[in-house]
């Protein structure tokens, strides 16, 4: 990516809201080095922390790119921590003329480090980001995902509970599944989405087909109620599903990065973002993890053109992002689905 070009000038100026950003993951190396050492933090043994913070090169499977997890799972260590992490996640963000976002954050991480309740982890992590808006004039959302690893169904109906009580300023606008797709989690979660939707007005995003499996999108959108996919890249090879997605009107988030990063794919030219333009279904443009990938929206915008020539896409993201947001404030217009 040729970042001094006057086209990449450009793309970093573009105004950009983001759609799909992991919290752990926009907040730069040397602030989380910086968290670390202030907190003593034990780094397990077999980590570089140097060196395994990020993933600058294609891995060969979603385990070995969480790797980067075994340390940023490990904060915050106390409510300060986490105002500083938000902070200089939102930062990075302005930076890069990003004006709204919607971060995916766990409270149960937050709930196990600090010995909390999930309601505090919320009250915090609203602090936080409010804070921040006012600061960096970003205005910063939350989306509470649910991990796939160590799933816990009573859990999830605590935050569920959670969410009703703590949401009075309405920060938190969506519910996501998140982590390795391998990982067997019970179907009946799949009540807590619908409930989360029709019940507290949130919108659902699901991490479906990033690696393959069909049968995950299939699931997000007949029992999930999903309002929008977390890269869905199998849907490229069914045209039922191709066909399911678009009368529904389900955004898909795409990463272009991180999906080279992962292995999902393997050379940019067969990145299926090619047959969702050709089928005409509705994509955002993403950065899922950008300072674990030393990259940001902009890199995602350059690779897109790269990729498709088609700057009237880059052009118009801005409108498709707030059209598909969780913020009702900051949409274009309502949708109408299901």
């Amino acid at each position: 990516m040729k970042k001094e070009s006057e086209e990449y000038s450009n793309f970093v100026n573009l105004e950009k809201a983001e759609l799909h950003a992991h919290l752990n993951g926009c907040i730069p190396k040397d602030k989380i080095l910086d968290l670390v050492q202030k907190h003593d933090v034990k780094i397990p043994p077999d980590f570089d922390i140097d060196q395994d913070l990020q993933i600058l090169k294609p891995v060969g499977s979603l385990v070995e790119y969480f790797k980067p997890w075994l340390v940023l799972k490990l904060l915050p260590v106390g409510k300060e921590c986490l105002i500083q992490m938000v902070d200089a996640a939102v930062e990075a963000l302005s930076a890069d003329s990003i004006t709204y976002v919607e971060f995916r954050n766990s409270p149960f991480n937050i709930c196990e480090i600090n010995d909390i309740s999930i309601a505090q982890s919320l009250d915090w992590l609203i602090e936080a980001l409010c804070r921040s808006s006012e600061k960096y004039g970003v205005k910063s959302n939350l989306i509470v995902s649910l991990s796939r690893y160590n799933f816990d169904l009573t859990k999830s109906w605590e935050l569920f509970d959670a969410i009703r009580s703590k949401n009075e300023s309405k920060v938190i606008v969506g519910v996501d599944l998140s982590g390795d797709e391998n990982c067997h989690i019970p179907g009946e979660v799949s009540r807590f989405f619908r409930s989360a939707k029709d019940e507290l007005g949130m919108g659902i995003t699901i991490h479906a087909g990033e690696t393959g499996h069909l049968e995950n999108i299939k699931w997000a959108i007949d029992e999930c109620q999903a309002d929008r996919l977390s890269h869905a890249l199998a849907a490229a090879k069914c045209e039922k599903t191709l066909d399911i997605i678009k009368k529904n009107n389900i955004c898909l988030e795409i990463s272009l990065i991180s999906n080279l990063r992962t292995g999902a794919v393997k050379k940019l030219k067969l990145h299926p973002v090619i047959t969702f333009i050709e089928h005409r279904i509705p994509f955002v443009l993403c950065s899922d993890n950008p300072n674990v990938h030393g990259s940001s929206l902009s890199d995602e915008y350059q690779l897109f053109f790269d990729l498709t020539a088609r700057r009237d896409l880059i052009d118009s993201m801005f409108s498709v992002q707030r059209k598909y947001c969780f913020d009702r404030g900051n949409r274009v217009y309502e949708k109408n689905r299901y």
